[in-house]
């Protein structure tokens, strides 16, 4: 199981390249760019098994009988997620598959959306002076509504910065309480659509103006929302960035 990133073909791991081009099979899903299948071999299958968010989509189940199916056929198989394997991408369905059929598998993690997009950003996800606190949140549960099991004490804590997957359908109702809960009307957010792409789009609001504004936006592209004050980018930065530094930050 392997993660290409958020995006963006040059932010895919070492490990996660060796496992693409060394593939029989790759079972990928609707948000890997052809850039990134290209870097397998000429050879290896290629099998579109992705879900779209309200949309027809790939049964789960048959994901996992498919993959576990050429794998006990002794092909090496690779299934190709977005973002991280472990955030939001129903790993443990497939996981579970994989140990029940009694397959050897190894999990390889990705760049995940939220960490890819504050980085385009350069906002910090933490911060020593404030946001000591990162949590990230979907907007989707199975009721295809927001979860209602969320602690909502710490979802609309100030001090922390919170990512939001697959916020678009609910987003109204989250701003919502969150503002019911103490948030300020002013508290920053940040949309990212095709997060590190080159059909990016990003969109700065507040809680009160971030609902309209996302049902404004002319995209249908994958989004993650930032919420904090670390995503307002301070004066520093800024005038940092309008002087066009070089200086480049590495983990």
């Amino acid at each position: 199981m392997s993660e290409l990133g958020p995006g963006d073909p040059e932010l895919l791991t070492l490990k996660a390249l060796k496992a693409l081009q060394a593939a029989d099979v790759i079972l990928y899903d609707n948000l890997v760019s052809r850039d990134v299948l290209e870097l397998a071999p000429c050879a290896a299958k290629r099998i579109l098994v992705g879900k779209v968010g309200y949309g027809r989509s790939c049964k789960q189940d048959d994901i996992n009988q498919l993959m576990c199916a050429l794998a006990c056929s002794g092909w090496q198989v690779v299934r190709l997620k977005s973002g991280d394997p472990l955030i939001f991408a129903r790993a443990e369905e497939e996981i579970s598959a994989l140990e029940q059929a009694g397959i050897v598998y190894e999990v390889i993690p990705g760049i995940s959306a939220a960490q890819g997009a504050a980085a385009r950003l350069k906002v910090p996800l933490t911060r020593r002076a404030g946001s000591r606190r990162f949590q990230v949140l979907t907007g989707h549960a199975a009721s295809g509504g927001l979860p209602d099991d969320f602690d909502w004490t710490g979802v609309a804590d100030p001090g922390a910065t919170t990512a939001v997957y697959m916020p678009k359908a609910t987003i109204r109702l989250l701003c919502s309480e969150l503002l019911a809960r103490g948030l300020a009307t002013n508290h920053p957010a940040i949309a990212v659509f095709d997060a590190t792409r080159a059909t990016e789009t990003v969109i700065t609001a507040t809680l009160a103006t971030l609902p309209n504004r996302l049902e404004q936006a002319d995209t249908n592209a994958p989004c993650v929302v930032l919420i904090g004050e670390g995503v307002a980018r301070p004066a520093y930065l800024s005038a940092a960035s309008r002087q066009k530094r070089k200086t480049k930050c590495c983990a």
